[in-house]
């Protein structure tokens, strides 16, 4: 028993040891608002009470005063807070001499080897504001390389940050890859503080092509899908995530004067805090840095609302968020998104189901989920069939949608398949096959009929036959059924009323009799191939 308890301690470090550990999120950031006028000593205490390991500052290299940078990076490095500098352009206007930048930066490396962490090779190179005239990814690619190498050569453990993407412009990546940027940038970047975006960082939709929607916070994944293509497997960082506080119409975009342009105080700090708890889920994802620390102008924009800090010095509920966050981590659980495809089932056809030439096919899907918006049916590899949807909002959950499908009648002869895709609101697929085969009835075996459930109703002269013809064959009945009704009239049995009716449906003789006394009645199937001609028993009765 002694022995027991000693090892009850052992055995329970142990099992911690090889619980699996928590996913690492990713390292908090802060971008310091001012440029070179950033890194007043309220700034640099801002950062050490958040606990941010990163520090964001803008540097425009036509304009640059890298004395106060000096001053900067120091105090930073004496925090144990690592530095980020992003080298733009205070005109905006892309390098005429790309050399000139390279160098710049390349300098840049130098004097601050071993104190400065990264380099940004620009800003929003993939939009017109910060590159005037427009995205160009071979001009931008040339200014990456000339400046990889600089850095390089000057400082080969400084990190050369590609130019962070509005939104994650997957597009740009992948026309810069093709320019030749593999092998000239450490880490991918890309800006989430989109205008206008005012949905929490667990909502997305997709683009038309599929994938994760650019302007979405976990668009980021579709930067990573792009670079895992190419073969990098490079780490990104959000150099700016955020959400606006401004609580004016939305200006910008194609959303302006439909929406807000931000949210409140108090879905920013949610929407903070559930930010990281997506980031917690995919390490490749190793820094996030929220825009911005603190308002440097008062006047309620769009813009001018990014910060921790209100313009008069009062913290935003986020603040609070941001260092509880650098401090403990990750404290939310589940999943980041809605990414679990949606649910669809055949009711109809049976799998192996068996038509004939001319038919059409009974074609009835459901979906239990309560989210899709739409289900499409279509043969596998060849034509559309049908899309359910209901205007824009979700299909009923466990509604049958039944048609008898007309285009069977066109298809050839052989096994055939019918996929259904359901498409919830993130665009999420979600898919359900069936097969059926199509055959040429005259080219089977005959085979037997029979009436199954004949019944003759009614009273007096007025009496109705019902059935149907049976068979073991699955596709409908080709042919004719005809009645015979027979009276008893002078020792000997004698057809007065006759009809006849379509075999491939259940039948219904109704017959006004035209005379009392003795009657029977039976129905006979004309056959057609491969269905053998049959006749039922006589059911006999007597009208008075």
């Amino acid at each position: 028993m002694r022995t027991l308890r000693l090892l009850l301690p052992l055995l329970g470090l142990l099992a911690a040891l090889l619980l699996p550990a928590p996913a690492p999120a990713a390292e908090v950031g802060l971008n310091v608002n001012g440029g070179a006028a950033s890194g007043t000593p309220a700034d640099f205490d801002q950062l050490t009470e958040i606990g941010s390991k990163w520090a964001r500052h803008f540097l425009y290299w036509d304009d640059a005063q890298l004395a106060s940078y000096d001053r900067i990076i120091a105090e930073e490095d004496r925090r144990g807070i690592k530095t980020l500098l992003v080298v733009a352009s205070a005109s905006r206007q892309a390098p005429s001499n790309p050399q000139a930048y390279a160098d710049f930066v390349g300098s840049m490396a130098r004097r601050w080897k071993g104190r400065l962490e990264a380099i940004e090779i620009w800003n929003e190179a993939d939009e017109g504001h910060f590159w005037i005239g427009g995205p160009n990814p071979s001009a931008y690619v040339d200014l990456l390389q000339r400046s990889y190498a600089a850095i390089k050569a000057a400082d080969p453990q400084m990190k050369v940050v590609f130019s962070p993407t509005v939104g994650h412009n997957y597009d740009f990546l992948e026309k810069a890859y093709a320019a030749g940027a593999k092998g000239y940038f450490d880490v991918m970047s890309a800006h989430t503080d989109t205008a206008c975006l005012v949905n929490s960082p667990m909502d997305y939709y997709r683009d038309p092509n599929g994938r994760i929607g650019r302007y979405v916070f976990l668009g980021y994944r579709e930067l990573r899908a792009t670079m895992l293509a190419h073969g990098d497997d490079k780490p990104i960082w959000l150099t700016e995530i955020g959400w606006s506080a401004a609580q004016h119409a939305c200006e910008t975009g194609a959303w302006a004067g439909q929406k807000l342009a931000g949210v409140d105080e108090a879905t920013q700090a949610r929407f903070l805090r559930e930010a990281y708890h997506c980031l917690a889920q995919d390490s490749y994802v190793q820094v996030a840095m929220w825009f911005t620390n603190r308002d440097l102008v008062n006047d309620g924009k769009m813009n001018n609302m990014y910060g921790l800090v209100r313009f008069d010095g009062s913290r935003r509920p986020a603040y609070a968020v941001l260092a509880d966050i650098a401090h403990r981590g990750d404290t939310l659980t589940g999943p980041c998104g809605d990414f679990g495809a949606p649910t669809v089932q055949f009711l109809s056809p049976r799998s192996s189901e068996v038509i004939g030439t001319g038919e059409p096919l009974r074609v009835s899907v459901t979906t239990p989920d309560k989210d899709v918006l739409r289900i499409l049916l279509e043969v596998k590899g060849g034509q559309k069939i049908r899309s359910y949807t209901n205007h824009g909002r979700p299909l009923a959950s466990g509604q049958a949608l039944t048609l008898n499908w007309q285009g069977a009648k066109k298809l050839g002869l052989g096994t055939h398949t019918i996929v259904a895709t359901a498409i919830d609101g993130q665009g999420n697929r979600g898919t359900a096959e069936v097969r059926f085969r199509k055959v040429d009835p005259a080219t089977l075996r005959p085979q037997p009929t029979r009436f199954p459930s004949l019944r003759l109703l009614g009273k007096g002269r007025t009496r109705t036959l019902v059935g149907r013809v049976g068979t073991k064959l699955p596709f409908a009945i080709k042919g004719k059924v005809v009645v015979e009704w027979q009276n008893r009239r002078k020792g000997r049995w004698k057809k007065i009323h006759g009809a006849a009716y379509n075999a491939g449906k259940p039948f219904r003789f109704k017959q006004r009799l035209k005379y009392k006394g003795r009657w029977r009645v039976r129905v006979r199937y004309i056959g057609k191939r491969p269905f053998k001609s049959s006749r039922s028993r006589w059911i006999r009765f007597t009208v008075r």
